[in-house]
């Protein structure tokens, strides 16, 4: 299968860093920066690396702020803003006064100094090849937002809408925030840590998975921007998956299993597996049309893949770790079948034929009937590894 390029188009971004605090951690950040312009650009760099990986960026000196410009706004004594139509002065905008040497003078001069952070400016809009015809614009939140439903709040907002004939989910990145309890006397907000799935990496599971036999939603696009991102794919027809247990048991068994085996064999496992809101049927084809709750299968374990691959006569780390890696695959199976036990997988006939096309897919050798007992009865105290881990971290 060949890869598939996206056809990149530069795109003004509707929201920068700003926007991103005041929706989720200060309401009142614009009146405090102008306040204290530098503590809080401190705190803007802090939560910039969380959300991006990466430092914010500021050109000291290089251009000079559009002052005459009514955009221009001013935060404080030393503090502006500009959201204007000209790219290149978007951003924050801070002043001091400084000294340099005049020669013409042969003394020190005053002057304001302006350093401009670029808390915005610009995104891109990826589009499928196959879709290029289509009017990208039509793909900017400031425009499909205003003709779609909501059908989802919260950490995710999923919108849907019409183009052309084309029927669209838009959803956004999925986004957890982690605050401290008591934060530090240097920090202006509470946030700790920031938990992102960008659009790039849910197009990316969707393609990987597509490759190796899983149906999922066809991608038409994606848009990245400064701090919100969207992903946009074709509605998938049909409906959940237990409105066609009674009539479709085995079928839907067989592509369950199979779809939670590529799961296993990318090192993924994913919350919520067994709840089916993120699965459609068409009375044909099971699709997974929602991968953001992808999470390492092998987390909390660390592995030392260095150590057994650098020498290849010595086999024992490999094998250790493939039998380790075994356990995981029968952990996710065990569990997947516990909790489909009032649903898809009641009986032991059902219970077993998930094993067996589990093991298929997997390209392991499918078990004898006392590994199979194991597999499909549970004790009554029998925890899953989410309630397992669950229950750990619970405070």
């Amino acid at each position: 299968m060949d890869k598939l390029e996206f056809k990149l188009h530069r795109v003004p971004a509707r929201k920068d860093l700003l926007h991103f605090v005041e929706e989720n951690l200060d309401s009142n950040v614009y009146e405090k920066l102008g306040k204290d312009p530098d503590r809080w650009v401190e705190e803007l760099n802090i939560i910039h690396g969380l959300l991006t990986g990466q430092s914010l960026t500021a050109g000291i000196d290089l251009i000079q702020p559009p002052q005459d410009d009514p955009e221009f706004k001013k935060l404080g004594d030393r503090a502006f803003l500009y959201r204007g139509d000209k790219r290149e002065y978007i951003g924050l905008w801070v002043s001091e006064q400084k000294t340099r040497f005049d020669l013409s003078k042969n003394a020190d001069v005053p002057y304001t100094s302006w350093t401009n952070y670029r808390v915005g400016g610009y995104g891109t809009l990826n589009i499928n090849p196959k879709y290029d015809d289509l009017d990208y614009e039509l793909f900017l939140p400031e425009n499909f937002e205003k003709k779609s439903k909501i059908v989802k709040q919260g950490n995710r907002q999923i919108f849907n809408f019409d183009i052309q004939t084309i029927n669209v989910y838009a959803k956004s990145c999925y986004i957890e925030i982690s605050k401290l309890y008591e934060p530090p006397s240097y920090r202006l907000t509470s946030v700790s840590r920031i938990n992102k799935v960008t659009s790039k990496q849910e197009m990316e599971r969707f393609l990987k998975l597509a490759e190796h036999g899983v149906d999922v939603p066809e991608v038409l696009a994606y848009y990245e921007g400064p701090v919100e991102e969207f992903l946009f794919s074709k509605r998938v027809e049909g409906q959940e998956p237990s409105k066609f247990i009674e009539t479709h048991r085995n079928e839907i068994i067989k592509q369950d299993a199979e779809m939670l085996a590529v799961l296993c064999l990318f090192g993924y496992r994913k919350v919520g597996f067994t709840d089916f809101d993120d699965k459609i049927f068409d009375g044909e084809n099971l699709y997974l049309i929602d991968v953001d709750e992808l999470r390492d299968l092998y987390c909390p374990v660390s592995y030392n893949f260095r150590q057994m691959l650098l020498n290849p006569s010595n086999k024992t780390e490999l094998n250790e770790f493939r039998k380790a890696q075994k356990d995981r695959f029968v952990i996710a199976l065990r569990d997947t079948i516990y909790m489909y036990k009032d649903s898809l997988t009641p009986d032991t006939e059902s219970k077993s034929l998930y094993v067996k096309h589990f093991y298929q897919r997997i390209g392991l050798q499918e078990p004898n009937e006392s590994e199979l007992k194991d597999l499909i009865e549970f004790s009554d105290d029998y925890m899953t590894w989410d309630s397992y881990m669950f229950m750990m971290t619970e405070e």
